[in-house]
């Protein structure tokens, strides 16, 4: 299993403080999930002999030179046949991900006490301000990352029997009965080449309409909750896809869902630009500037 830790620190951009993943696969998608707030991607289509995991929006105790408060991302990478504890380290991740969440909607938990504690300010820094490439530092973060992902609590078998026999395409809020488990037990099978298909935990959908178009295949989605929706919306089957499956398509425009496109950054900088650009128009009008 391959594991990558994405952050920044005080004065330096979001980069890969070990390595990097080939490709940014996440992006696809950006209309149903944004990265800085807690979500969780998984991938394991038909035809391919290994999955994908994405965690994000994992926040940090630090902040950046604005103020803002730091997030971390972890991509993992790992084939069917990875061992028994490649995949109980990763439903331990996601299972922590969700019980910080039932305690703190923004994340705040034990995940990010344990990344707080590999990756310091001061390592942060120094590794984002070194050039990229292999290096005993980048090689002992991801020695100390895989241990401390490997000691979480692993996903329990009784959930993990719980949660199995549920519809091929559902949807349901992160906190409703039975929601976990059944979000766990699909993503255990994913891991494990029993099936195959995506599983998700997502901040930018509300109901089953907003999941249309994620996937045209097997498929479990948890509504994340913290801005947008429901996190207790019960669990209901998704329609089936009139397409055959296949992997999502990029949406035509970025930017979140449309309910929350005024959410992202870039739409909040936009409206902001647009309103002092009406502020200074109308004091250059009354001043006779204009006229």
């Amino acid at each position: 299993m391959h594991i990558h830790l994405r952050t920044r620190s005080y004065a330096h951009d979001y980069a890969f403080v070990n390595s990097a993943p080939g490709s940014r696969w996440w992006d696809a998608f950006a209309h149903w999930t944004a990265t800085e707030r807690p979500c969780l991607l998984a991938v394991a289509e038909e035809g391919a002999e290994h999955w994908r995991v994405l965690l994000s929006g994992i926040p940090s105790v630090r902040t950046d030179s604005g103020g803002r408060r730091i997030y971390y991302t972890l991509a993992l990478e790992g084939a069917h046949d990875t061992g028994e504890q490649d995949i109980a380290a990763v439903l331990g991740l996601a299972s922590c991900l969700l019980a910080d969440l039932a305690e703190d909607k923004d994340g705040h938990g034990v995940l990010s006490g344990l990344l707080d504690g590999i990756c310091p300010a001061a390592e942060a820094d120094r590794l984002l301000a070194a050039p990229s490439g292999s290096d005993p530092d980048r090689e002992d973060l991801t020695t100390r990352l895989s241990a401390a992902v490997a000691s979480l609590e692993p996903a329990s078998p009784e959930d993990l029997a719980t949660g199995r026999g549920h519809a091929g395409r559902w949807i349901a809020g992160r906190a409703a009965p039975g929601a976990a488990p059944a979000f766990l037990a699909r993503l255990s099978a994913l891991l494990s080449g029993r099936e195959h298909g995506q599983a998700h935990l997502l901040n930018l959908v509300s109901d089953a309409e907003d999941a249309d178009g994620v996937s045209r295949g097997r498929l479990a989605v948890l509504v994340e909750g913290g801005k947008v929706g429901d996190p207790a919306m019960p669990l209901e089957s998704l329609p089936e896809p009139e397409a055959p499956p296949g992997a999502p398509a990029l949406p035509d425009s970025p930017g979140g869902h449309p309910k929350v496109r005024w959410r992202t950054p870039m739409a909040r900088a936009s409206l902001a630009a647009l309103v002092l650009l009406s502020l200074l128009t109308g004091i250059l009008w009354i001043s006779g500037v204009l006229f």
